[in-house]
């Protein structure tokens, strides 16, 4: 992977860089097209992954990624607000069903990729987790993981989700699930409003890094731009095409991982994803059946949040169904929360014992 190496020739990173962002937004503008949820990242990531494995070496610049993760976690952060808080306290119960499904969910993962897999712990760890496929291949290549399994795994899982859920509810219900998450309706930007999001991620990055919280870039700028959000500072969000762009990098990223992997452990760790997702989605459809009508909750809505997807693509899922796209959308909010914060802190923690 002599692209990835210090002893590379400028003119030959550059031009690996912009094979990886060319090649990324060719596949996030045909995922785009053909209406895919969250398309720019996954058609960039697919796109650039393929290219990976077929003997070519792109490469994305480390800080450049870091300045795009940063919009994702601004974008994150600004689904709090006010009324969320107050709406969260009634969700109480859902919440715990929640939480006690990432717990049991992610230690059934764990158990497998151990014994039947065989991945070592690190790996497992991270690629356990039922969300937060960027959080954790930063986080697991942080604290030493395989971020390739990392990300194989996470991906199999979200492609198939996304395959499975919007075609069902597009093909059988007729609802168009649009590809990108539009911009917060009834705000008007303005000057203030943008220094305040472009401050979340000047101030959340270094200070989660200063911290040494994992994945300091995504993170920090999630916790910031919560706290703006929640103390009523701005309403505004990032604009989707900037949004559009980080998802575009951070997918290439990810790609970009895959340089040098051979096929055959490419072939073992997707056929080991394909069967863990099947596992989360079986919990997550117990959970529903089990849960739903004892919360008074839908149980489509229920199955929503439960669902290992991402916040954009089952929040847009639920606004398209007409289900309570606040409380999928909330709830998702506190599932990333859990995984991205909680995950590497205990992970850390079960390390020194």
């Amino acid at each position: 992977m002599t692209a990835t190496t210090t002893e590379t020739a400028p003119p030959a990173r550059l031009r690996d860089q912009a094979m990886a962002l060319g090649v990324g937004a060719l596949g996030g503008g045909l995922f785009f097209a053909l209406a895919m949820p969250l398309a720019w990242m996954m058609g960039s990531m697919v796109f650039v992954s393929i290219l990976a494995l077929s003997g070519r070496t792109p490469v994305v610049n480390k800080r450049f990624r870091g300045v795009m993760v940063a919009i994702l976690g601004v974008f994150l952060g600004s689904a709090f607000s006010p009324e969320v808080v107050d709406r969260a306290v009634q969700w109480a119960q859902a919440l715990l069903v929640l939480f006690v499904y990432i717990v049991i969910g992610s230690g059934i993962v764990y158990l497998y990729l151990r014994r039947v897999a065989k991945f070592d712990p690190v790996t497992s760890y991270f690629a356990s987790t039922p969300g937060g496929l960027s959080e954790m291949v930063l986080a697991s290549e942080a604290m030493g993981g395989d971020p390739r399994r990392v990300s194989l795994v996470h991906t199999t899982r979200v492609l198939l989700i996304v395959l499975i859920i919007p075609f069902w509810f597009r093909l059988v219900m007729d609802v168009d699930v649009p590809a990108m998450m539009p911009p917060r309706e009834g705000v008007v930007p303005e000057v203030q409003d943008w220094l305040i999001l472009i401050a979340c991620a000047a101030i959340g990055w270094p200070l989660a890094k200063l911290c040494r919280i994992p994945a300091a870039a995504l993170v920090g700028p999630m916790i910031v731009s919560a706290v703006a959000h929640l103390l009523g500072l701005t309403y505004v969000t990032p604009p989707p095409i900037a949004v559009a762009a980080g998802q575009l990098v951070l997918g290439a990223s990810v790609g970009c991982r895959f340089a040098g992997t051979a096929l055959t452990l490419v072939w073992q760790t997707v056929r080991t994803a394909f069967v863990t997702t099947l596992m989360l989605l079986g919990l997550a459809i117990i959970a529903m059946l089990l849960f739903s009508d004892m919360i008074g909750v839908q149980p489509e809505a229920m199955a929503l949040v439960l669902s290992p997807g991402g916040l954009a693509e089952m929040s847009l899922i639920a606004l398209a169904l007409g289900i309570d796209t606040a409380f999928v959308s909330t709830m998702h909010v506190f599932r990333i929360a859990i995984v991205v914060i909680l995950a590497p802190s205990l992970y850390r923690i079960f390390r020194r014992g």
